[in-house]
């Protein structure tokens, strides 16, 4: 609870004293990534095979990635014009987000469309493409070299078109054991 007041009240008072609270809100950040990378199951589901162990990776990458971008935050790079800001936000938003996206993908999608989705081990293919092209946009972030960052920026969006693609096979690899498994029944 009080991690979440320090996120919402770094968040707020970034309106009225931008440089200060910003970093505020990045040690909000900093502090919630170290809670949930302590609390959460995936340190121990990582441990095991299948999906539990992708949706585990999957965590725990993001959280590495939250801990990244608050870091950067906490240097002052979430202020808008510094120069680490595309770093740290990017840390974020690709780093965190979209492995939190990744990780939950094979429990969510099966729930709205109501078909199951058979895991494949190239779940992870996508995943690596995402964190590479994510460190290489980061460095570029870092060093002031555009063409990393767009290098970066590119993979990141290679990556989330391969992941759309991994789930689409899963789905069909699932229909296809369906429609054998009744076509043999018959």
């Amino acid at each position: 609870m009080i991690i979440v007041v320090v996120i919402l009240a770094g968040a707020t008072g970034a309106l009225w004293w931008p440089d200060g609270f910003l970093r505020v809100f990045a040690g909000g950040l900093l502090a919630l990534a170290a809670w949930v990378a302590r609390h959460d199951v995936a340190r121990h589901t990582v441990r095991q095979r299948g999906v539990v162990r992708f949706i585990a990776v999957c965590l725990l990458s993001g959280y590495g990635w939250l801990t990244v971008g608050a870091l950067l935050g906490l240097s002052g790079a979430f202020a808008p014009g510094h120069a680490w800001r595309d770093a740290a936000l990017h840390a974020i938003t690709l780093g965190f987000v979209f492995s939190m996206l990744f990780g939950h993908a094979p429990l969510i999608l099966p729930a709205v469309v109501r078909e199951r989705l058979a895991y494949h081990p190239s779940f992870y293919v996508p995943l690596a493409v995402l964190h590479v092209s994510l460190l290489v946009r980061v460095a570029g972030g870092l060093s002031g070299a555009f063409w990393l960052r767009q290098a970066g920026g590119l993979a990141s969006a290679a990556a989330l078109v391969l992941f759309a693609l991994t789930l689409l096979i899963g789905a069909y690899r699932t229909w296809r054991r369906t429609v054998s498994g009744v076509m043999s029944s018959r």
